[in-house]
């Protein structure tokens, strides 16, 4: 795994977040969200994509902030 390599993060969104099992398109209740990806009844909770964006632009952006303050001073022991 890539994990064991380097440095990671696992983000979980928009899963887990509820739901009851039900059927959007016949007006119950939204799918679960607990199962595992590989799971046949895996559902995403759509309505926090959104959510998922804003966090990685802005992961993106640190990474990026940080790179640049790195080659401005020549280390790597930047915090942000």
């Amino acid at each position: 795994f890539v994990a064991d390599a380097v440095p990671s993060t696992f983000f979980l969104v928009g899963s887990g977040t509820g739901g009851g099992g039900g059927d959007e398109r016949t007006g119950s209740s939204p799918p679960r969200t607990d199962y595992g990806l590989h799971h046949p009844s895996f559902a995403l909770d759509e309505d926090v994509l959104s959510v998922g964006v804003e966090l990685h632009v802005n992961v993106a952006l640190r990474a990026l902030r940080k790179l640049a303050l790195e080659g401005e001073q020549g280390t790597m022991d930047v915090e942000l």
